[in-house]
């Protein structure tokens, strides 16, 4: 595959797909802080107004955690139908159905680095300025990265394959975001239950956002290990999934 001939495509149509947006939405731009603002509202109503718990930092340590999860979810989401959605063009012109989940998984980095740039906005007006720890964000924002095209490429490979499986996606991203640490903390989990916690790379990463930006400390670079490793695995194995399916996944759509 010609790399650098399908990179500029992939940067052409992933800044054609952000300029849309903004275009055919009348509130534009403002969608992409929206969700994660009505998702920290609903949690901060829950855990302040319903639960009793305290609210010192609750709204910075929900708004890590939703907008860190959003860059996750939306991603996966955005991508899983881009092959299934593209099947008429796919039909007419050859294009490596690699590229197609990779135009929304760019896409998201923008969307997302919109909204991170607000965070940390936030951050320093709430009391919590930049620190030396801030040296370690890219390599949060590299897992992530390896941990979101790990389940997206093979997501958007299988959905021509199995339709149905679009409404399947919603679901359990929903379960994996019980359980990532969203609206809540390790400290509130059981000790005998927090192997089984960071078995969740998202667990390791939301955490860890909040390690640098709330916490003013390292991230704990094991468990950040296991969360890029196992991004890896995953992705290793989409690259091979492609290369079997490339040809045959067009049929499938279309029989």
């Amino acid at each position: 595959m010609d790399w650098k001939r399908y990179w500029n495509i992939i940067l052409y149509r992933a800044y054609a797909e952000i300029k849309a947006e903004a275009q055919i939405n009348y509130m534009g731009y403002v969608w992409w802080f929206l969700e994660p603002l009505v998702n920290t509202i609903l949690f901060y109503a829950i855990l302040i107004l319903v639960m009793q718990q305290s609210n010192v930092g609750a709204v910075s340590f929900l708004l890590v955690g939703t907008i860190v999860w959003q860059w996750f979810s939306a991603s996966v989401v955005s991508s899983s139908q881009s092959i299934f959605e593209a099947s008429m063009m796919l039909k007419l012109v050859y294009l490596p159905k690699i590229v197609l989940p990779l135009i929304s998984i760019l896409a998201g980095i923008w969307r997302f680095m919109f909204l991170f740039g607000l965070l940390l906005l936030w951050c320093f007006f709430s009391g919590n300025p930049p620190n030396i720890h801030y040296l370690a964000l890219p390599c949060l924002f590299v897992t992530q990265l390896i941990l979101i095209l790990g389940f997206s490429l093979p997501v958007a490979a299988l959905i021509p394959y199995f339709p149905d499986g679009r409404f399947a996606v919603d679901a359990v991203l929903r379960s994996i975001m019980l359980v990532s640490g969203i609206f809540f903390s390790a400290d509130q989990v059981p000790v005998q239950y927090h192997s089984l916690l960071y078995l969740n790379p998202m667990a390791v990463l939301v955490e860890s956002y909040r390690s640098i930006l709330l916490h003013d400390s390292w991230p704990n670079f094991l468990r950040l290990g296991w969360a890029c490793a196992f991004g890896l695995l995953l992705v290793v194995g989409s690259f091979s999934i492609y290369r079997k399916i490339d040809r045959s996944i067009v049929k499938s759509i279309h029989r």
